[in-house]
């Protein structure tokens, strides 16, 4: 139970961390890049992240120069990388105690 709790912590601040980063990220293309975000179609609410990740947003947003914004892209890629490096390490883990026990 305790390990439960420990993990379920962790997968919670992992994915809160990496919420809010892809938050400001997002904010800092709107307020710092405003030609690329219009050029994305000045997306609102759940079509947000969808325009991010098509190829043509991926495209537009290599084009940005703004400090802030890059490091902000890092540091989206970072956390997401380390939230999915960890649910991909709690399964392995899993799946070989399943398979053990």
């Amino acid at each position: 139970m305790v390990i439960a709790i420990i993990l379920g912590t962790i997968w919670l601040v992992l994915m809160l961390r990496s919420g809010l980063v892809e938050y400001k990220y997002y904010q800092s293309v709107k307020n710092l890049e405003p030609d690329i975000w219009n050029q994305l179609g000045s997306p609102v609410y759940l079509k947000i992240p969808m325009v991010f990740v098509s190829a043509k947003g991926a495209a537009l947003l290599k084009e940005a120069t703004n400090a802030t914004v890059l490091a902000l892209a890092a540091k989206h890629r970072q956390a997401g990388i380390q939230f999915v490096c960890y649910v991909m390490l709690v399964l392995i883990g899993a799946i070989a105690y399943f398979k053990l026990a």
